[in-house]
């Protein structure tokens, strides 16, 4: 049975200037003049243009969001109301919501819950809510969205989100001991949501969507992204040990096994974990990539960052949205991270 893609929507909050953000984490007046100087360079380094960020950097040290619209319940709504206007409140019967950081702390009953009654939503199975899978997160509601579709033969809704803005690390003085663990992170990561609507095959009427024809998932147990002593880590071996992974486990497979070659796909969109963990994707010994093929998932990080687990599917939104494809074209979605968990998904224009 088929399974597509209706729809695909993503929220960003505020852009902000990277080098305002750096200003307000790392203030001359609690760090000094050096520490600043360094942060803001890394930052033009880095080369994001505008970082959406939910945090309100005028009350830090609290960390704390600017509007309360972008509280992830609220968020969560907003996507899920537009997909309602799109298949009715009554097709849908199956919601996954999944994340790894929020501002969310009333979570009795859980977020999804909550979302469930804010929309009225009248689901014949239990949603779930996947914390802390890491970047692939979305990858694994994505999966179980297709299995419900197959069997129940409705709507499923996956919303995939981050606030990444929660976990920067606000260094207390220049001698901070986390203040060049945490720094890259600090500067790298940002807030968003992405969300889709997939349906079974009789639910789809006319034009051309995305088959998806496989769901790949796989882990490998690491702990080179990671918090301590509540300070988010990232270790300089992660474009080296990862990517290579992924594409033995969640991509080579599900190539061979549909007889696709790599040159096939046209939609690549590989997660932004940066510019170097992109460009292992060209090198022979993981992938091969060109880069033009890479070239969508880097120009999206250059604008917005790392979004952590929606990024992949904020590329894919991209792809969605333009139409580009005909029939019979083929994408991917890649996703991975903390854990280290990884998944593929591979479509078809149909």
């Amino acid at each position: 049975m088929s399974v597509y893609i209706l729809s695909s929507e993503v929220y960003l909050p505020d852009l902000l200037d990277p080098i305002d953000i750096v200003n307000a984490i790392y203030p001359i007046t609690r760090v000094g003049k050096k520490v600043n100087s360094l942060a803001r360079r890394m930052a033009e380094n880095v080369g994001i243009e505008r970082r959406p960020f939910v945090l309100d950097l005028e009350k830090l040290p609290d960390k704390k969001l600017k509007n309360p619209e972008d509280h992830p319940v609220s968020w969560c709504e907003k996507i899920v109301a537009r997909f309602i206007n799109i298949v009715g409140r009554d097709s849908i019967g199956f919601l996954s919501v999944s994340y790894n950081i929020s501002y969310h702390t009333d979570y009795l009953p859980n977020l999804v819950t909550q979302v469930v009654l804010n929309t009225g939503l009248q689901l014949d199975h239990p949603p779930e809510e996947l914390p802390f899978y890491g970047c692939a997160s979305g990858i694994l509601s994505v999966k179980n969205a297709v299995s419900y579709c197959k069997r129940y033969r409705k709507a499923a809704v996956v919303l995939i989100f981050d606030q990444c803005s929660k976990l920067a690390y606000i260094p207390s003085d220049s001698e901070d001991p986390y203040l060049k663990k945490t720094m890259k992170s600090n500067l790298l990561f940002s807030d968003g949501i992405a969300g889709l609507i997939i349906i079974p095959e009789e639910m789809k009427t006319s034009g051309i969507l995305p088959e998806i024809l496989s769901v790949q998932v796989d882990y490998l147990p690491g702990d080179g992204i990671k918090m301590e002593n509540g300070a988010f880590t990232l270790s300089n071996d992660v474009k080296n040990i990862i990517p290579p992974v992924v594409s033995k486990k969640v991509i080579k497979p599900v190539l061979e096994k549909y007889r696709v070659d790599k040159e096939d796909i046209n939609e690549w969109s590989i997660h932004q974990g940066g510019l170097a963990i992109i460009d292992r994707f060209k090198d022979e010994e993981v992938l091969g990539l060109s880069e033009n093929q890479i070239r969508s998932s880097k120009e999206f990080f250059r604008k917005y960052g790392n979004l952590s687990s929606p990024s992949c599917f904020l590329t894919f939104d991209h792809f969605f949205k333009k139409r580009g494809g005909g029939s019979g074209d083929l994408g991917m979605i890649v996703g991975f991270g903390a854990g280290y968990y990884m998944g593929s998904v591979l479509y078809r224009w149909d």
